[in-house]
């Protein structure tokens, strides 16, 4: 009977224990925090999250901007950082509607900076872009069971 009683206890302290690391970490999440599905952040997301002068840096140095270019890229950036989120808090919209909205001001974003760039830069960012896409592709794809072991 005794040891029924400490295995109670112990299960209760476990839970209540549980209990607070839950809510203290519901806590120090910040409000405003985007969700990120299973605590992980894609490459694609951190350039999304990035401010524009973050990610006017990033394609710097991926692409050897001039200073011209970074003159005219950096505005374009900052429109889209402000649209972007205007989206995020917009609670009208469905999600369906958000996401194809999103998709319109990434592309526009896209084609306005693809347009600044000379041919061999051009080409750079769509092997980047996709390279991103197979990466997206390859998160979203299931995961495989892994091969047996043979004995």
């Amino acid at each position: 009977m005794r040891k029924v009683k400490l295995a109670i206890a112990a299960a209760t302290a476990l839970a209540a224990l549980a209990g607070l690391q839950q809510g203290a970490s519901a806590e120090t999440t910040p409000a405003d925090a985007p969700a990120m599905g299973h605590g992980k952040m894609g490459r694609h997301e951190k350039m999304q999250m990035m401010d524009p002068a973050e990610r006017l840096q990033r394609m710097t140095r991926h692409l050897g901007l001039t200073d011209d270019q970074k003159a005219k890229i950096q505005p374009i950036l900052e429109e889209e950082a402000k649209e972007l989120k205007a989206l995020r808090d917009d609670t009208s919209l469905s999600r369906s509607q958000k996401r194809d909205k999103l998709h319109e001001i990434r592309t526009r974003c896209h084609d306005r900076i693809r347009e600044m760039l000379t041919p061999e830069q051009q080409k750079k960012m769509d092997e980047m872009r996709e390279k991103a896409r197979e990466r997206g592709e390859q998160k979203k794809a299931p995961m495989k069971a892994p091969p047996e072991k043979q004995q």
